[in-house]
């Protein structure tokens, strides 16, 4: 019985995060990572991470050294600071698939100038996907 109580509970409107609370928990972290409806996918380690950036193709790809964990975004454009509104390309890996998704819409939603990282916020797919542009 406490099971089905418990159950409902999550299930009232309010019980889960919405768009604007994924936003600004996503927006809020200082760690480069990768969110889908505010779980981290992946997350930045300099010991064994790189973070590549393609100003010539409008790219961003965070990926494991060995490219079996990865986020690219393939941006309409290059988003340089905070407003930025840019139609990306996503493709990240799962831990049984790759995941691909095509003309989002994402906005920066800050931007660190000192250490080139780009928070980037899609409202619709409730993404996160933070980048590093350092050439």
């Amino acid at each position: 019985m406490n099971i089905w109580i418990a159950a409902a509970f999550l299930t009232l409107p309010g019980c889960a995060p919405d768009g604007p609370a994924l936003e600004q928990e996503f927006t809020e972290s200082s760690s480069v990572c990768f969110t889908v409806r505010g779980e981290v996918e992946h997350r930045f380690d300099p010991l064994d991470w790189q973070a590549v950036y393609s100003p010539s193709k409008c790219e961003f790809t965070v990926c494991n050294d060995n490219m079996s964990d990865f986020y690219t975004l393939r941006c309409s454009a290059l988003p340089r600071q905070e407003g930025d509104e840019v139609k990306c390309d996503v493709t990240w890996t799962t831990y049984s698939d790759i995941k691909k998704k095509s003309g989002i819409r994402f906005k920066v939603t800050r931007a660190d100038s000192a250490t080139g990282v780009l928070w980037m916020w899609s409202s619709s797919e409730l993404i996160g996907a933070a980048v590093i542009a350092v050439e």
